[in-house]
């Protein structure tokens, strides 16, 4: 699948993304619990909030995209990201070819150049250049590894996610995993790419 150029590279947190960029951060995952409010922007479309939240012990994500059926599970270790429907108790995990570039760290030939500070929804972060053949922009990650802003270019196409609101507090893991009685089903390869705009567009990292 494609990859959104800020919201791919800005959020993959996994080892071995970090050591395929060049002067990556030190932290690319959140160190501990933290929940983000984020307003999200794709080209000429209105902002958009995106509520995710980080149990940093197991280092999962939650991720609550608006106008979306459900919420979405990124399992970091596992390597997993499916989206969960409550009220059809069913977990959709995406095929291997179409999981969130989360899952995935950062693409080969990544570059992250360092470009200052700034202050985002009133914590410190700092700002990266992020540049791959696929696409480039700007990151903003506070020393602990949160995301505070992103935006970039892609194929012709610019995006924006900023934090709004900043919570560093506890996570109850149970929001983190599925009940024992969930069904779990694959979405069939292309099918994302047919999901509703609403959707695919707020997801971290998802591009049709």
């Amino acid at each position: 699948m494609r990859r959104t150029a800020i919201l791919a590279l800005a959020l993959a947190g996994t080892g071995a993304g970090a050591a395929m960029a060049q002067n990556a951060p030190a932290q690319l995952w959140p160190t501990r619990d933290v929940a983000v409010t984020y307003t999200a922007r794709g080209g000429r479309e209105a902002p958009r909030t995106v509520q995710a939240a980080w149990l940093a012990a197991e280092r999962r994500l939650r991720v609550e995209p608006p106008e979306a059926p459900g919420w979405v599970l990124v399992d970091l270790p596992r390597g997993q990201a499916m989206m969960v429907m409550d009220s059809m108790r069913t977990a959709m995990q995406l095929p291997d070819e179409q999981k969130l570039p989360l899952t995935g760290g950062l693409p080969p030939g990544t570059t992250m150049t360092p470009a200052g500070s700034a202050t985002v929804a009133g914590h410190r972060c700092d700002i990266w250049r992020v540049s791959n053949p696929d696409g480039q922009g700007t990151v903003c990650l506070t020393p602990d590894g949160v995301l505070l802003r992103a935006q970039g270019k892609h194929e012709g196409k610019q995006g924006m996610l900023e934090a709004t609101a900043v919570s560093y507090t506890r996570q109850d893991p149970a929001r983190f995993r599925l009940p024992p009685e969930y069904r779990s089903v694959t979405l069939p390869p292309g099918l994302l790419k047919n999901l509703p705009p609403g959707l695919a567009q707020s997801i971290p990292g998802l591009s049709r």
